[in-house]
């Protein structure tokens, strides 16, 4: 999250959105210290999670606990996922990109398989009281009142968000994960700074980060949830150069 799109987030969060943060696995397995792995490495990357979300104005973390590396896609992953999102009824939903290979990047498997259940979900499971009907006996109606469907991940994208107020703030959510960024924090920060500043360079900002993002198609059911929700009151994207050529 802190490299996709925690400087969007954290637009949204100053504008007033109350934005959840649901982190799909445990974090016990990423390193590569073997006396670190497990439990302890769990509790360390729960409490950095904690500090990034702060740092960026969170409001909730909410942890699902598969094991860190052993994602696969099941019904049980998106049922689970489907009932955070009945739960917390988004009106924007950023997932992760579940595209295999990305620009040369090789994308986690993990991601794979939590993006794609989670595209899912925004068109059935989240949205039809037929599927999964146990989350019915939970309480958890269907949330129909999705406005706008965003996918993040490496590489670029069409919608390009200014993020240039809060870029200090991407970095130091980043180096809150010390159990990852260890004693590369430096170098990091410079390749967020270097990508961010290329990923604005074509909409005139100073940095940026981009999304592919949906507002139409079967997942969306316009006017059947109405709120008093302005998406564009909470910090909307800029107009993207880029889609304007098309």
């Amino acid at each position: 999250m802190e490299f996709g799109s925690a400087g969007t987030l954290a637009r949204w969060a100053d504008a007033g959105a109350e934005v959840t943060l649901c982190i799909t696995t445990d974090g016990s397995t990423g390193t590569q210290e073997r006396g670190l792995m497990g439990q302890k490495l769990h509790s360390i990357r729960v409490d950095e999670a904690q500090k990034a979300a702060a740092v960026l104005g969170l409001r909730e973390v909410v942890w699902l606990d598969y094991q860190d590396g052993y994602v696969q896609y099941t019904l049980d992953l998106r049922r689970d996922i489907a009932r955070v999102f009945r739960r917390y009824k988004p009106h924007r939903f950023i997932v992760m990109d579940p595209t295999p290979t990305i620009e040369g990047f090789i994308n986690h498997p993990d991601h794979r398989a939590v993006g794609q259940a989670s595209l899912d979900v925004s068109m059935t499971a989240g949205t039809t009281p037929g599927h999964f009907p146990e989350l019915l006996e939970e309480g958890l109606d269907p949330w129909r009142g999705l406005r706008e469907l965003w996918i993040a991940g490496p590489g670029s994208k069409e919608r390009v968000v200014d993020i240039s107020t809060t870029i200090d703030r991407k970095i130091e959510a980043l180096m809150c994960h010390r159990s990852q960024v260890g004693h590369d924090g430096e170098r990091i920060a410079g390749f967020v700074r270097e990508f961010t500043a290329r990923a604005g360079a074509s909409a005139g900002f100073s940095y940026a980060e981009s999304f592919d993002v949906l507002s139409q198609g079967p997942g969306f059911h316009s006017g059947e949830q109405e709120d008093d929700v302005d998406l564009g009151d909470l910090a909307a994207a800029p107009t993207d150069l880029r889609s304007a050529k098309g």
